[in-house]
């Protein structure tokens, strides 16, 4: 598949009308596109003050939820789809993850932290690009959430719900490991 192909199964599959099945089957793109999401990942958690344990367990985290994507496959007689499921999974999250976090520069983090700590039901007064910045990155988070779920359900070929627990699941998982790797590292 050439480079407008795939550009064309990211975008249908952005807009909901295409599923991971669309997505080309390419080792090499996945591997490209899941280096570039720990990139992304660890280069904003370190501007953002993340300390550099739990920015590399968050790292951890995200391979745990493609060991877990990988076994879910597996166990439901589906694991040929794993390269196009983990593709679409990682284009939405790299998508989501560079545009929120870019709009999140447009936010006063520092002081926006300070005052949930000091004050928390108190919180500083935004301009209207900032307040649009925060809508506009809880709408995207939205939009995530309902593509992981679809990808899931196309994927695994489950109900809605059961996406929506998959997708509780790959959180859950993400957490567990993200803070056990991130103690362990911290140890040592």
């Amino acid at each position: 598949m050439n480079l407008l192909g795939v550009l064309a199964s990211v975008r249908d599959l952005c807009l909901f009308r295409g599923g991971p099945e669309e997505m080309p089957y390419s080792p090499r793109l996945l591997v490209g596109l899941l280096v570039a999401c720990g990139v992304v990942q660890v280069v904003f958690n370190l501007r953002d003050g993340v300390q550099p344990a739990l920015a590399a367990g968050a790292v951890i985290g995200s391979l745990a939820i493609i060991v877990t994507v990988f076994l879910l496959l597996r166990r439901r007689g589906k694991s040929e789809r794993f390269v196009q499921t983990t593709t679409a999974l990682a284009v939405v999250y790299l998508l989501y993850d560079v545009v929120s976090n870019l709009l999140t520069l447009l936010l006063p983090m520092d002081e926006l932290r300070k005052q949930l700590t000091s004050q928390p039901p108190h919180l500083p007064a935004l301009s209207g690009p900032q307040t649009l910045a925060m809508v506009v990155i809880a709408a995207l988070g939205i939009w995530q959430l309902c593509l992981w779920v679809g990808i899931l359900r196309r994927s695994l070929e489950i109900p809605v719900a059961g996406g929506v627990l998959v997708f509780l699941l790959l959180v859950f998982v993400n957490l567990v490991a993200t803070a056990v790797a991130a103690s362990v590292i911290g140890l040592a």
